[in-house]
């Protein structure tokens, strides 16, 4: 299924928010060395959040993911009196409350925007991630790497963590650690990357089973979800590492470099 950019044309972007058609509007694409002819459907997922809006670019050549900065799903870094009905109270309250991030989810208010080439393609050379956002979870959280300010996640700050490898600070609620509430030990589509690829589970769809094939970055080629099953089909993509770390229950979520070009989390 491919997704539609609607509108008068009069924007620089047109919000994707007709997946009722077949094609996407055709652009002028001449300054577009892979513009979009039909956008793949893991792009419906993010469309279907609640809290991402999804704008695809007058020429088709690139995607802009903006989010809230807050989880549609449960933490305990929620305020417990939170209107939402989200708080869920940590499973060691005693240890939580003295190892969490100061702040809830509720006192940051910090939107994250993305734009992306809709075809990313691989660098010459892969290139390091900064601390901060480097990615967009499916949940509208921004996605962090596997360092803190003051060196690698540490077993200390990961018991600080809610159930979603997720804390808060220092200007938002963010996840170094496997999502839980977004994938757990399977395949499903995490969220993406800043230099455009999607990242997934620690399993591969293609397989059922943790891959074998991975670079350095835990990425390879092969089928997801939202590509066909023909072996010209299958597209570049991470995955969440499937190597237990620290106290064997945690997986980082993404502790590698950039395979592609990354752009911005602004």
């Amino acid at each position: 299924m491919a997704l539609s950019a609607c509108g008068d044309g009069s924007s620089e972007s047109e919000l994707i928010n007709d997946t009722t058609e077949n094609d996407i509007s055709q652009p002028d694409t001449s300054g577009c060395d892979k513009p979009a002819t039909q956008l793949s459907s893991a792009f419906l997922e993010f469309v279907a959040a609640p809290n991402i809006t999804v704008a695809l670019s007058e020429d088709g050549c690139s995607v802009t993911f903006e989010a809230t900065g807050k989880p549609d799903h449960s933490s305990s870094y929620w305020d417990s009196a939170n209107a939402s009905g989200l708080y869920v109270a940590p499973e060691d309250v005693d240890l939580f409350n003295q190892k969490r991030s100061p702040g809830d989810i509720e006192d940051y208010t910090i939107d994250f925007t993305l734009t992306v080439d809709v075809s990313p393609t691989l660098a010459d050379n892969s290139s390091a991630t900064p601390l901060g956002a480097i990615g967009i979870a499916i949940s509208g959280a921004p996605i962090f790497n596997d360092s803190e300010g003051n060196g690698d996640v540490s077993f200390g700050v990961i018991q600080g963590f809610d159930r979603n490898g997720a804390h808060t600070g220092p200007q938002t609620y963010h996840y170094h650690l496997e999502p839980k509430a977004i994938s757990y030990d399977d395949d499903s589509l995490v969220g993406v990357i800043a230099d455009g690829f999607l990242i997934f589970g620690r399993r591969c769809y293609s397989t059922a089973d943790y891959p074998t094939d991975l670079d350095e970055s835990n990425g390879h080629i092969s089928n997801t979800l939202y590509t066909g099953g023909a072996p010209e089909d299958a597209e570049y993509h991470y995955h969440i590492s499937s190597e237990q770390y620290l106290n064997g229950e945690n997986y980082l979520i993404f502790p590698g470099n950039f395979q592609g070009t990354p752009s911005n989390v602004n």
